[in-house]
């Protein structure tokens, strides 16, 4: 049972406008500045325009107004934390407030702003439910945060930067993908549907405040976003606020929610449900939709590259000449790994990593090696297995003839990948 809002009910000043303050989160909504578009794709060419203002005012305020010392030349990509995204976060307040006090003086004579704060709050709702369906899913399906490659295994553990060392933490555990994913998923199913809302929003608290301590202690650049989301959860908790003090802190009895506008007229309730059923439905196609299909292209799920595995070199040989595997010599290969369709990795003597474009024949058996800085620069063999775990490379490079030898590794030695899980542990196995 719902009780429609009185309307003409007069509100503080106060009141109003911190309900107009949350033109801030329209901002936050309608941001079209980054490189991860959230949005379908027509959307941001529509709003070029909008973008366009944004890309000249963000520069210009870092230079004439804050003074910084660099320009902004760097926008928004895969990293959320960019100085162009603290000067807009920054812009986004003093409009929000602006907006908010010219709003009031102008508009004084309105007793209250409860349609608006229906509607902004029915906005964030469904944002910040699809917001977590799009980082949920990502979990749950395993896209974000993909097993340890080949390339981690091999690299010393002091060399991981503290984000790369969550990434790998995390995605070792298909489990805790699945639990922390979950727990997104339910934060962002329960915000879509009014009775569940406020619950949505404790879940969906508690979920983002973990995530933004993972980002600040991991230095990860979601920092932004993540805090913005946290805050979206707690205002919409916040409705809500008296009651939850007095269930959870006065032990007195709480009223029903009052944040309900109720629409008389058939067509509007039908309107309104369309919408619903739409949006819910437009969500689970963006995300857990589109995650399954890409899925079948990344990710632990998709199908592992011919010739998957990291191979050892045993014996080196240039123009009939063997090499001895000496640690500081820059020419002689130690390694060749083999995780992704297309590259490759070769290790040199001395550690360095050289990644190359790779084609692969497996019906005339050759395969070409390719820098990616020069498409001339080849080398070219043909191979063949002695057994199981060995490869044998002939070919050349440039007028140098080549033969290699490598040793497949057996990735069970990794403790990391293979020492699974266990209800019994006589002794801790931390190494």
């Amino acid at each position: 049972m719902s009780n429609q809002i009185n309307a003409q009910a007069k509100w503080s000043y106060g009141k109003k406008f911190r309900v107009l303050l949350s033109i801030y989160f329209l901002f936050l909504i309608f941001d079209f500045t980054s490189s991860d578009e959230i949005f379908p794709h027509f959307v941001y060419q529509a709003m070029s325009f909008y973008t366009h203002f944004w890309n000249w005012l963000v520069p210009w305020t870092g230079e004439h107004v804050l003074h910084l010392s660099y320009p902004i030349t760097v926008k928004p990509n895969g990293s959320g934390d960019t100085t162009y995204n603290y000067v807009l976060q920054l812009l986004w307040i003093v409009f929000a407030f602006s907006i908010a006090i010219i709003w009031l003086v102008l508009d004084r004579k309105r007793p209250s702003y409860h349609q608006f704060q229906y509607w902004v709050r029915i906005l964030v709702r469904y944002f910040l439910a699809f917001s977590l369906f799009v980082y949920g899913f990502v979990k749950v399906i395993k896209l974000q945060f993909p097993e340890p490659s080949l390339y981690r295994l091999l690299e010393p553990y002091g060399d991981s930067t503290p984000m790369g060392l969550a990434w790998t933490f995390i995605g070792l555990s298909k489990g805790y993908n699945i639990y922390i994913g979950g727990a997104e998923v339910l934060a962002g199913a329960l915000l879509f549907f009014r009775r569940t809302t406020l619950f949505g929003a404790l879940v969906a608290m508690t979920v983002m405040a973990n995530v933004v301590a993972m980002n600040m202690a991991y230095d990860i650049p979601v920092k932004l976003f993540s805090f913005n989301l946290f805050v979206m959860a707690l205002w919409i908790a916040w409705f809500d606020m008296e009651r939850l003090i007095n269930f959870f802190f006065l032990n007195k009895a709480t009223a029903p929610s009052q944040v309900i506008i109720a629409h008389p007229q058939k067509w509007k309730r039908i309107v309104q449900l369309s919408l619903k059923t739409l949006a819910i439905g437009f969500a689970l196609y963006a995300t857990l939709w589109s995650c399954l299909q890409a899925s079948k292209a990344y990710g632990d799920a998709a199908p592992k590259p011919p010739m998957f595995g990291i191979y050892e070199v045993s014996s080196f040989q240039k123009n009939g000449q063997i090499l001895p595997p000496l640690t500081t010599d820059t020419l002689r290969w130690k390694r060749l790994v083999v995780n992704y369709p297309g590259r490759i990795g070769l290790f040199t003597m001395t550690d360095s990593l050289v990644r190359m474009k790779f084609d692969l024949d497996t019906l005339s058996k050759t395969m070409v090696f390719t820098t990616v800085t020069d498409s001339t620069d080849k080398f070219v063999f043909s191979y063949k297995h002695p057994d199981r775990n060995s490869l044998l490379l002939n070919g050349n490079h440039g007028k140098d003839s080549l033969q290699v030898l490598f040793k497949k590794v057996d990735l069970k030695k990794f403790k990391l990948t293979n020492t699974g899980f266990h209800w019994i542990n006589e002794y801790p196995n931390n190494r």
